[in-house]
């Protein structure tokens, strides 16, 4: 890998890089095709010691995807990202009301944060459940009956979650800048922290899910229309 390499394809090489990433604020998902060099200089970093963090990152103990068939990565998505989700969700959404119960009055943060939170999880339900139904199942059909030049039919639904992804995306920063970048206050309970730190979570498993869709998935289906 080179500093003038696109920032996807460092975490595309090894997702273990995409910790770095999280923790300097740098777009791998919807953002990535930038190269490095361009990224720090976006965010303000000496792109020479950003490299050589990431060429010291520890290797993800997440086997390597970046070999697998279309079909194979969507079997992957929704046993992996899809599932947690559906688990984290709902409980977030408990915790969320628990600790603005006890806690808004102090900090009116938290309201607006609870108000996004909700959005992002109007957004991705639904998401979830167009990928399994319909996105998912065609390219899946597609690639079974070898109907290489009709994966063209792919192409509307794939440019509809590209859109979503990006909408998620936007919702994600927001949250991220109403909650300190998640840096739980000095007067926060255990709930507060457990909030905090489960939010930071869905942050960083939804920037790894849209990464393997948007640079992984759609660009392998693309090449079966090829």
């Amino acid at each position: 890998m080179k500093m003038t390499d696109l920032v996807k394809s460092f975490v595309k090489n090894d997702s273990g890089c995409a910790a770095v990433f999280e923790e300097l604020n740098i777009d791998f998902c919807c953002g990535g095709d930038v190269s490095l060099q361009t990224a720090c200089l976006e965010q303000g970093l000496k792109t020479d010691e950003v490299y050589q963090r990431l060429m010291e990152s520890p290797t993800s103990d997440e086997k390597d995807i970046s070999a697998l068939t279309p079909t194979e990565l969507t079997t992957h998505i929704e046993s992996t990202h899809h599932i947690y989700l559906k688990e984290a969700l709902p409980r977030l959404t408990a915790l969320m009301e628990k600790v603005c119960q006890a806690h808004s009055s102090r900090h009116p943060e938290l309201k607006p944060l609870q108000a996004v939170f909700e959005n992002l999880r109007a957004d991705l339900e639904p998401h979830l459940l167009k990928e399994e139904r319909v996105l998912f199942p065609l390219i899946r059909k597609l690639e079974r009956d070898s109907l290489g030049l009709k994966m063209k039919a792919a192409e509307g639904p794939v440019r509809v979650m590209r859109q979503e992804h990006d909408r998620v995306g936007e919702l994600l920063k927001q949250m991220r800048i109403l909650a300190n970048g998640y840096v739980t206050p000095d007067d926060g309970c255990q709930s507060f922290q457990l909030l905090y730190t489960e939010l930071k979570k869905l942050e960083e498993d939804t920037h790894l899910h849209s990464h393997k869709e948007n640079n992984l998935l759609f660009p392998a289906t693309r090449r079966g229309a090829n």
